[in-house]
């Protein structure tokens, strides 16, 4: 059971119960109570006979859970002001910490990170445990959310200068990976606060304030402590471990110990002074070192080379290449949608079903200017234009089947600039002004000089992905 989400699979709370009493509820009873699945006995025992009696990969990650769960109820007394039930329970997740590394040990496994470290971390950080051991083997890839917060609590628990070039590099893999650009501003306040670069004090508590509190405003399926949802209940535990690490103190919402109320301002009683130094980012890639194809017949000859030869995969035939009796009927779909005196992308799109081209590096798909393919041009372009209020001057050229990203399309989507035939990856933030969509777009990253080289970068993304 530590593998599910019980938030969603619990019944709601009763009319009679505050939203808080029902979070505390919920989280008591996956821990404490015992239950007759696990043969009267609660999760923290029933853990116990697993790593006795198996299987053991499920014991582990079940321990992992558990430095969790005692996280979330040590966040959640904290956002109530009560204190010694917050401590108690972050001394819990560095026990359910230790034991996991224990069990790992006594059953001949290698210490690696895993699902729920980031919580003990920032436990021992605001404990002040010294004596804490974090594995870095087997930790999350840099661009996933995972290794964001891992390097920040890392940094907190260190001397380490802060890493920008290897920031910088995660921050590029997260924009590969199309993930929201508005959580990597939120994870770049917390490198900003941690290496001093607010004017002052003062500046640093309004931006965290406007930051943290828009979080509310947004619908997004995350893990509770992050505080989308239940904004007002949960502690920014990340920044009061940043507080603890650049030696402020004081008395705000999000610090540790002195913590206040929703909607309170912080006071100051000591100014922080124990800033991280920063080891700088190299300059950025030039366009020739990008991997882009410039050149659209280049890209032209690379596409057609590697479709040749390209082997079959679930989902997609052998073959890409559309029927002859189908072709003449491209240039039809693209002039209905604004997309002209494109030759180029014409003869492409004439020579292939688009979405018939894999991409194993990410979820969605290419678009097919004809009628019959999951995702058409005509169709995810209208979606995004009238219901999501994409400019009309862009065209969608990758779809999605997944039911949320219709429901609520988030991060970066491809689309191409009728303006001047590149491609950009646009966030969803701004994809209604053209001008501030496409400004300081990066050549191979959130910019491609033309469709041939888009669907160029596209393939070698897959081949990457699939080597």
């Amino acid at each position: 059971m530590g593998l599910f989400d019980l938030f969603r699979r619990k019944r709601p709370p009763a009319p009679s119960q505050s939203r808080i009493d029902y979070l505390l509820t919920v989280k008591h009873d996956q821990l404490e109570a015992p239950k007759d699945a696990f043969g009267g006995v609660n999760f923290l025992a029933f853990v116990e006979q697993q790593l006795v009696d198996g299987p053991l990969h499920l014991a582990l990650w079940n321990l992992g859970s558990q430095v969790k769960d005692c996280f979330q109820l040590a966040n959640l007394y904290w956002g109530q002001g009560d204190l010694d039930r917050a401590e108690s329970y972050m001394r819990q997740s560095l026990e359910r910490h230790r034991r996991l590394l224990r069990a790992m040990a006594e059953h001949g496994q290698p210490a690696r990170a895993y699902d729920g470290i980031e919580n003990a971390k920032a436990a021992a950080c605001l404990l002040e445990s010294t004596d804490e051991v974090f594995s870095t083997e087997g930790g999350k890839e840099h661009c996933y959310e995972p290794w964001f917060i891992n390097t920040l609590l890392d940094r907190c628990l260190d001397d380490a200068p802060f890493d920008m070039g290897a920031w910088s590099a995660a921050c590029d893999a997260w924009t590969r990976k199309r993930h929201p650009r508005y959580r990597l501003e939120e994870f770049g306040f917390h490198v900003k606060a941690l290496t001093g670069g607010f004017a002052s004090t003062t500046e640093m508590f309004t931006a965290h304030e406007a930051m943290f509190t828009g979080r509310a405003k947004r619908t997004v399926d995350t893990d509770l402590l992050a505080g989308y949802r239940d904004n007002d209940l949960i502690i920014d535990f990340i920044f009061a471990a940043v507080l603890k690490r650049i030696g402020w103190e004081g008395t705000y919402r999000h610090s540790w110990p002195a913590t206040d109320v929703v909607g309170s301002q912080a006071r100051t009683t000591r100014e922080p002074d124990g800033y991280l130094n920063v080891s700088a980012a190299p300059v950025p890639h030039q366009d020739v070192q990008s991997g882009v194809i410039v050149d659209a017949a280049e890209a032209r000859r690379f596409i057609d080379s590697a479709l040749a030869g390209m082997p079959q995969f679930e989902d997609y035939p052998t073959d890409a290449r559309r029927p002859a009796k189908a072709r003449s009927k491209v240039s039809g779909e693209l002039a209905a949608l604004g997309w002209s005196n494109d030759p180029a992308s014409l003869d492409l799109m004439r020579a292939y079903r688009m979405d018939c081209i894999p991409n194993g590096s990410t979820h969605i798909s290419l678009c097919d200017p004809l009628p019959g393919s999951a995702t058409t041009l005509k169709g995810w372009t209208e979606l995004l234009v009238g219901e999501f209020d994409l400019h009309p001057n862009f065209i969608a050229i990758a779809g999605s089947e997944d039911r949320s990203d219709y429901a609520d399309p988030q991060g970066r989507w491809y689309v191409y600039w009728k303006q001047d035939k590149r491609i950009y990856a646009v966030e969803r933030d701004d994809w209604n002004r053209p001008e501030i969509a496409t400004q300081d777009a990066r050549i191979g990253l959130t910019c491609w000089p033309s469709y041939c080289s888009f669907v160029a970068w596209w393939i070698a993304e897959h081949l990457r992905a699939t080597a």
